[in-house]
């Protein structure tokens, strides 16, 4: 009589005990594609860095603005475990070729900012659609994790939380 008893209980900690517990619930960021110059680029490989994302197009006048910005407080950042990767998503390479002769005529290269873009066969990413039009800016910690996700035109708190996650 008393196994009748006992045997639900064991039965529901069992069961339990199988059960996945989300530990973390931030969620995980992939992404992985090529530069124009056939440089892979991969969050996976980046484990450990700070990165930022910037989804953008050569059509949206706020993303336009935003990248020399961008890039200047990326200089601030030199030799720091922080990567920006702008994620282009025209819908024709010609766009982004176009851009990039231009970029090239005007900007040294960064070695801490990649340009890949989106359309290209082998990307890949977890975000879904996103507008074309407007900047997607996402912040992703060391462990590889979202911690930070705007639409528009990003604030320039941003920067705070990304020399918060930087510098901790």
């Amino acid at each position: 009589m008393k196994l009748r008893t006992i045997f639900p209980s064991l039965f529901a900690v069992l069961l339990l005990s199988l059960t996945p517990i989300a530990v973390n619930s931030a969620p995980l960021a992939t992404l992985s594609g090529h530069t124009s110059r056939g440089e892979v680029v991969d969050l996976a490989a980046l484990h450990g860095k700070v990165v930022m994302l910037l989804f953008w197009s050569t059509d949206c006048a706020v993303c336009l603005d935003k990248l020399p910005e961008l890039r200047s407080n990326l200089a601030g950042w030199r030799g720091k475990d922080f990567v920006v990767i702008a994620v282009n998503q025209d819908l024709v390479a010609h766009d982004l070729a176009e851009y990039e002769k231009v970029l090239d005529r005007l900007v040294a290269p960064d070695p801490q900012m990649k340009i890949v873009w989106r359309r290209d066969p082998h990307y890949r990413d977890s975000f879904g659609e996103l507008p074309l039009r407007e900047p997607h800016t996402v912040v992703i910690n060391r462990e590889g994790e979202i911690i930070k996700s705007v639409h528009g035109r990003f604030p320039p708190e941003l920067w705070d939380d990304v020399a918060e996650v930087l510098l901790n």
